[in-house]
């Protein structure tokens, strides 16, 4: 429902085109919460309160909730950098992911292309025969379909 902007690079005023775009700062032990279009400011006791302070907010202000993505809630430096930065941390374990598995299928077809058997590349690879024949075929089935769209 909330959308959070999560690096100090992103463009607020991209944000939804009908929609409440919401300052949040430290003050003191909590957090001050601003939303300009409502010409408004509220505060929340914790970090974890700040979206349904918000989401009340409007809908006391408005009559009505908003409705998701009608909400981007900007917060302070340093807390969008450590979102972004943790983004960017799972970006690259994804990516580390797929060329661990790329990586694993290619041992497969060479393993396999040698003449050895499902339950012996298992065995050295420390993966069950039934997963092996399905990476095996799912590599001889991506290598045949690269290969007919050359031709």
């Amino acid at each position: 429902m909330v959308d959070t902007v999560s690096s100090p690079t992103d463009d607020v005023d991209a944000g939804p085109t009908a929609g409440y775009i919401v300052h949040v700062t430290a003050d003191g032990p909590g957090w001050m919460i601003e939303v300009p279009a409502l010409g408004r400011v509220t505060y929340a006791a914790h970090l974890r309160d700040v979206e349904p302070t918000v989401v009340d907010l409007i809908a006391i202000m408005t009559g009505s909730s908003p409705r998701g993505g009608e909400v981007t809630v900007v917060w302070p430096e340093d807390i969008r950098d450590g979102i972004a930065a943790i983004k960017e941390a799972k970006l690259q374990a994804r990516r580390a992911q797929r060329d661990a598995q790329n990586t694993v299928a290619d041992v497969v077809a060479q393993m396999k292309s040698a003449g050895q058997s499902y339950r012996d590349i298992g065995a050295v690879l420390g993966l069950s025969h039934q997963r092996v024949a399905r990476l095996y075929a799912d590599r001889k089935t991506a290598d045949d379909d690269a290969a007919d769209a050359v031709a």
